[in-house]
């Protein structure tokens, strides 16, 4: 649950006088015309703010016509008294008393489904109540059971969402107010519903405080494209589709995937708990499982490459039994969530809970840390021994190989393309599993830091990133050309340009040896 920034203050009613200046008088004849246009006018504003000066809005107002009027022009009601300055006419002349002049008004957020505007009563209202301002004293009592309060049934107005606080999480003051941290709010500014065991509340965002996420989905975004681009130059290349090359287009599909929905849970497009938000909750896990267990296939597979044995297996069967660990995996863990989440093998507070608070895993530490962080800790340690081995084994190789190769000759070896790839592998560790590291750090600390737009930030560029280390190549390039038969012009003008040459040498060279020919004839040789 995110904090929200302090509220602004309410603003009190405004109620001026418009005093009307003295007409001066002038000879010309159009300045009485325009004098009555604007004595007209302001008649008119007059009785628009004599309208508008109504000691409440007509929604927090009850009508008390049948009241009984008392000698200094009170009304009273029910037992409720309203002073002349608490009650107002509307447009029909129905006396209405404003109620939350007089009692503490409380709006109450119907549950989804139930009819617009119609009263949904509950059997109990049930919060975590304070008769001390700072809350340090407080107990768990029915606001039901006191008349000083009136309901409202209808959200309250707010110029941003509405952020669901559980009862543990905010405290209701005597006066009205709903503190939550160090934030208070008024009757106008947050609702209750009623829930088990407390009830839940809705506070009214006074800052913008979902802006990060939004920009942050946007940053997402933008990034997708060039991880689609990826993907699509992959898979048009057949020179690509080798082990490295189809590792890489599923570690990028599972990017595509978890960031294309993780963009769409920012924004916010999936009602609360609602059949899309779980799946979309499954999915995102599953994919960016997925993601970390290709980026472990890949970081073993430059580890087994520079191993000192090989294997027999083909290249095919060695894909597939990396694609059966790289999807298996994943769906396994995911299968296992889905079974804790909806059985009882585990107590509820050990469950991931996907959807219940969010469209994702629980905000609770522990469950975070079980279901989300431990895997992707276990993982990043091995990518981390791999790529320390590996680098081990290349510096050994260099080592025993300086001497038996020379610059020109080891450019084209197999040993030199492997360790062009292995730095590739190593770059794109770094950006991911340090990104990733940083983001539990974040998330242990759970304090606000210049570490979180960091991460955002790095996750945002990560499509870039890929696209600029694996395709924004001269050999992909030139790939791409062949591809589409741009490089056989190039490849024939060239030939053509060629056999010109030649054929301007070779006559060159013959004229050359008829003149030489003619020489020695001519000299007598």
């Amino acid at each position: 649950m995110m904090m929200c920034g302090e509220v602004t203050q309410r603003v009190p009613c405004y109620r001026g006088v418009i005093r009307p200046r003295p007409a001066q008088r002038r000879q010309c004849w159009w300045w009485h015309s325009m004098a009555l246009l604007c004595l007209g006018t302001l008649f008119l504003r007059i009785g628009d703010v004599a309208a508008a000066k109504t000691p409440c809005p007509l929604v927090e107002s009850i009508d008390i016509s049948n009241g009984v009027e008392n000698a200094d022009g009170s009304i009273e009601l029910d037992g409720v008294r309203y002073g002349s300055n608490q009650y107002f006419r509307d447009a029909n002349s129905t006396v209405r008393g404003c109620v939350c002049l007089v009692r503490q008004c409380l709006h109450i957020c119907c549950p989804m489904g139930s009819p617009e505007g119609e009263p949904c009563p509950p059997v109990a209202l049930n919060v975590n109540f304070s008769m001390t301002p700072d809350g340090t004293v407080h107990d768990v009592r029915n606001l039901l059971d006191s008349p000083n309060y009136h309901l409202l049934y209808f959200n309250p107005e707010c110029s941003g969402a509405l952020l669901t606080l559980f009862g543990d999480e905010y405290i209701v003051r005597s006066d009205g107010l709903l503190a939550y941290g160090a934030s208070t709010y008024d009757y106008r500014h947050y609702c209750l519903q009623a829930d088990e065991p407390t009830a839940l509340a809705g506070y009214c965002e006074t800052v913008d405080v979902l802006a990060m996420h939004r920009m942050y989905s946007i940053g997402i975004i933008l990034s997708l494209p060039f991880l689609v681009a990826t993907f699509v130059v992959y898979a048009l290349l057949p020179e690509m589709q080798n082990i490295p090359g189809k590792s890489l287009m599923c570690y990028v599909a599972c990017l595509t995937v978890g960031y294309l929905l993780l963009a769409l849970m920012r924004f916010s497009v999936y009602s609360y708990r609602s059949g899309w938000c779980v799946a979309t909750g499954y999915l995102v896990y599953a994919a960016l499982l997925a993601s970390f267990f290709w980026l472990n296939v890949m970081a073993f597979d430059i580890f087994w490459t520079f191993g000192g044995s090989r294997g027999r297996s083909s290249e095919r069967r060695k894909f597939l039994y990396y694609s059966l660990y790289g999807w298996g995996a994943p769906l396994a863990i995911v299968a296992l969530v889905a079974l804790l989440d909806n059985t009882e093998f585990v107590h509820e507070s050990m469950r991931p809970q996907i959807g219940a608070e969010q469209c994702f895993v629980s905000t609770e530490m522990l469950i975070g840390f079980l279901y989300m962080y431990l895997p992707m800790l276990l993982l990043v340690s091995a990518n981390v021994t791999f790529f320390a081995v590996t680098a081990y084994r290349i510096f050994r190789m260099e080592q025993a190989t300086a001497s038996a190769l020379s610059g020109e000759s080891r450019r084209h070896t197999k040993y030199e393309k492997d360790r062009n790839r292995y730095s590739l592998y190593l770059r794109l560790f770094i950006i991911m599993g340090v990104t990733w590291t940083v983001e539990f750090v974040t998330w242990l600390v759970r304090e606000p830091s210049w570490l979180i737009y960091l991460v955002d930030i790095c996750n945002c560029l990560t499509g870039i990133f890929i696209f600029v280390l694996f395709v924004w190549k001269q050999k992909v390039k030139q790939l791409l050309l062949k591809r589409f038969g741009f490089s056989q012009a190039s490849a024939s003008r060239n030939d053509q340009h060629t056999n010109s040459t030649i054929s301007t040498t070779r006559t060159t060279d013959l004229k050359a040896n008829a003149e030489s020919r003619l020489t020695d004839v001519t000299h007598g040789n």
